[in-house]
């Protein structure tokens, strides 16, 4: 342990937190020997913070396995909150202004290639 915390150091790597269950590793049914830890981590150096400022890991309900499954976000909160779900037609792709209608919107914003894909 001590060789992963200084590898963490020397990476400049921080634990991000999570939300969920505060464990993420679970051994034993009955109480007397369960055994509850937080094994599984997610861990960022200041450049992904400052890209995904909203970032954050959520631990995911138990399967078949004794680790729960971690989900990386990097929005927090509901991607889709006050607008309407994008649903694709795949009827468009057999209409002829259908290329020249995207090239239209996709030069009319500017911003990065993620903004210009969520628009």
């Amino acid at each position: 342990m001590e060789a992963f915390r200084k590898a963490l150091e020397e990476c400049q790597l921080v634990d991000i937190g999570y939300s969920g269950v505060w464990y993420t590793w679970e051994r034993g049914n009955l109480q007397e020997t369960n055994i509850r830890e937080r094994l599984d981590r997610g861990v960022a150096n200041e450049k992904w913070i400052n890209l995904f400022p909203l970032g954050s890991i959520q631990h995911l309900p138990f399967s078949t396995s004794d680790h729960c499954p971690l989900l990386l976000n990097t929005k927090s909160g509901d991607i889709l909150k006050g607008s309407t779900k994008f649903k694709f037609e795949a009827w468009w792709t057999m209409e002829d202004s259908l290329e020249k209608e995207i090239k239209v919107v996709w030069d009319s914003y500017s911003g990065t290639l993620a903004e210009k894909l969520e628009r």
